[in-house]
């Protein structure tokens, strides 16, 4: 397996090449650590990354930032790359590291990491907007490449020479993150998700904020996993846990906010009838969902969330994820808009050779340029054009997500 992700071309690039700070924000556990070691072994200064879970970088840096100086190793001439990794857990983060990189940025290349949102700790400090570029790393998935793909043009084919660095089957079974996936076997991926989502609630959510009953909140991640690809109310959670509204909105939020689940809201625009407010949850995590027609909505999810991260991150268009639901109960699993309009539509959900009403529907009325219904793996390309002549491709889900990123 190829030790270069997708990432490494793009942030070279474009924020270190252009003198701004690359942030990296995704999962624990995703490779983000990997990925600023392989960056900085590029360089041959390995020695330039700090955590801030490293009690001596914690002095240092509080005590005056710009002591990082004499601690780099400086190869040749060139300004040497620094990786802050977790520096968002101190609470002056942005006023200290805006201060650095004001006095210094000719002189480093900044890379910051974090396995929470990267603008989550809303402090009050300066601004650092115009000083960095943000992208998002993703857990591995069907179409891992070197490099980011672009969107597709025209038609959906597979990419030249194209051969899958993981077994569909282990990726669907094993979920994409690199301990379990590279581990191969069910068992310990099991293990792995019951301590992953116990540091996660327990010391994760705890560094967010002063959350006090974390026992609810792992109960909380329980129903959402049995809520995946269906829609839910924070109404019904609201009466399971016995809780205020805002206090299981927060607490999703905040889930959210450390990369343990994800939300996508309805596309309501021209369409009639459209539910507005009932969000769908799915898991970066797809292995642990029970359901298997349930897991396989959540991996096709997350590939395409990974997508539409990537190209947005890369200035390829302003890309967003919804699904489309209206109180007819007409449903189509997900829409990608591409600057604001609807690019793509996709049902996961059918096995049927028979295309789904409601994508045929919505197909006619929203014009995207692909419409897509995914059936087993291996099942060929074929094309089918609706009443009003617009056309309709059924392919095999290993197909569909090769041609992702």
């Amino acid at each position: 397996m190829s030790t270069t992700r997708y990432l490494e071309k793009a942030l070279l690039e474009d924020p270190l090449a252009s003198g701004k700070m690359a942030f990296v924000s995704g999962p624990r556990q995703c490779g983000k650590t990997t990925l600023a070691e392989k960056l900085l072994e590029g360089q041959q200064c390995l020695g330039n990354y700090f955590s801030w879970d490293d009690e001596a970088f914690q002095r240092l840096w509080v005590k005056a930032p710009s002591e990082l100086l004499t601690k780099l190793s400086l190869p040749g001439d060139s300004a040497p790359l620094v990786v802050l990794d977790e520096l968002h857990k101190y609470r002056k983060w942005k006023n200290s590291l805006k201060g650095f990189y004001d006095l210094h940025k000719k002189k480093v290349h900044l890379l910051v990491t974090g396995s929470a949102r990267l603008d989550t700790y809303r402090k009050s400090g300066d601004s650092l907007v115009g000083r960095y570029i943000p992208y998002r790393l993703h857990p591995f998935t069907y179409g891992e490449s070197f490099q980011i793909k672009p969107p597709p043009q025209g038609s959906w084919e597979l990419p030249a020479g194209f051969q899958a660095q993981f077994d569909y089957k282990s990726l669907l079974e094993l979920g994409g993150f690199p301990e379990p996936l590279l581990g191969g076997n069910a068992g310990k991926a099991v293990r792995w998700w019951r301590l992953y989502r116990e540091q996660i609630v327990r010391q994760d959510l705890r560094d967010l904020r002063a959350f006090r009953d974390m026992q609810l909140i792992s109960t909380l991640v329980s129903l959402l996993l049995e809520k995946v690809g269906g829609g839910f109310s924070f109404g019904s959670l609201q009466e399971d846990l016995s809780l205020s509204f805002a206090t299981v909105r927060d607490w999703i939020t905040a889930l959210e906010s450390v990369f343990m689940c994800f939300l996508i809201r309805p596309y309501s625009k021209r369409i009639q009838g459209s539910l507005k407010k009932e969000p769908k949850v799915y898991f970066y995590n797809w292995a642990a969902v029970s359901s298997v027609g349930a897991r396989l909505e959540n991996l096709v999810a997350c590939h395409l969330l990974k997508s539409v991260h990537a190209w947005t991150d890369a200035a390829m268009g302003e890309f967003d994820l919804f699904y489309i639901r209206d109180k007819m109960k007409r449903e189509v699993d997900f829409c990608v808009t591409k600057n604001g309009k609807p690019w793509l539509l996709v049902e996961a959900k059918n096995s049927s050779k028979a295309l789904s009403p409601a994508l045929v529907d919505y197909t006619e009325l929203l014009s995207p340029e692909f419409s897509i219904q995914l059936r087993e793996p291996g099942a060929p390309l074929k094309a089918q054009l609706t009443t009003t002549g617009k056309k309709i491709l059924q392919m095999g889900v290993d197909r569909f997500l090769a041609v992702l990123n």
